[in-house]
């Protein structure tokens, strides 16, 4: 994983501006989803923010954070705040409690920044010393087994090869409160508001497993008896091997494959519905 730094007073109002959550609503202690769009509404990044001692942070994929980080540095213009990628100097890491509710006990160390995501899961930034007196009780997870975690979740991560895809809708960050449709304008807003209040989203992302073949790459295409229904958002090795894909509605539930036939992938459920299945089903 990669980190961004916002610091100066205009922290939280400057990302209020370019991001789809409501940053305002940002509390210690918690980590936020938000995305960050084009002007056509098409999600760039997937950032999870965090409150620092002096600023926010933002994770997310180190391959997509200095592009990021240059981009938004481009509408600071008079704002009073420093955009930073500082990937190489903070440590990250993902950890998962076992026991219910355990995260919340935590006395979090001088250095160290904990954002706590649903299910007993926290991110951990900052020392490595800090984040080792965590460790006791808790469980580190390497990056691969977080993305695991993530795609069973259904929490989508962008990817050089997807980055300007998707909607923020198609990648299921409206259900997962990634996005407001009450706070002021960010880039790609319009758009992003009309799917939403005019009912036009046509695809969502599912989650499938492997069930024979290689393991997809992002951004990869997958079909239905010849016709391309999906795209690969990321994947996850595993037994079974699992990944995340934005579907057409009328692909939902049933397998795909690959071009070849060769990967074929089953559906798993989400922990999540989709407003416009139920809406259908009403």
């Amino acid at each position: 994983m990669g980190a961004l730094t916002f610091r100066g007073p205009d922290a939280v109002r400057f990302l209020q501006s370019q991001l789809t959550a409501d940053v305002t609503r940002l509390a210690p202690g918690t980590a936020m989803p938000a995305a960050w769009c084009n002007a056509q509404g098409r999600v760039l990044a997937v950032l999870w923010l965090l409150s620092g001692p002096d600023g926010v942070l933002a994770l997310l994929p180190r391959s997509l954070a200095a592009t990021t980080a240059e981009g938004l540095r481009r509408f600071v213009m008079r704002s009073k705040v420093t955009v930073a990628d500082e990937s190489d100097q903070l440590q990250i890491a993902g950890l998962v409690c076992p026991v219910e509710g355990g995260l919340d006990s935590l006395a979090v160390p001088d250095g160290l920044v904990i954002g706590r995501l649903a299910g007993d899961r926290a991110w951990a930034v900052g020392a490595a010393a800090a984040q080792e007196s965590l460790r006791p009780g808790l469980a580190a997870r390497s990056e691969a087994a977080w993305v695991a975690l993530s795609v069973r979740r259904g929490e989508a991560t962008v990817l050089p090869p997807t980055s300007g895809e998707w909607i923020p809708q198609m990648l299921n960050l409206d259900l997962i409160g990634a996005v407001s449709f009450t706070k002021g304008c960010y880039p790609g807003q319009e758009i992003v508001a009309r799917a939403h209040h005019l009912g036009r989203v046509k695809r969502r992302m599912a989650r499938y497993h492997v069930i024979a073949g290689p393991l997809p790459a992002s951004g990869q295409a997958l079909f239905i008896a010849g016709e391309k229904v999906a795209d690969v958002v990321i994947t996850a090795p595993g037994d079974p091997a699992e990944l995340l894909a934005v579907v057409n509605f009328d692909a939902l539930g049933h397998p795909i494959t690959d071009a070849s036939g060769s990967l074929v992938c089953g559906p798993r459920p989400l922990p999540y519905a989709f407003p416009e299945m139920r809406a259908a089903a009403s």
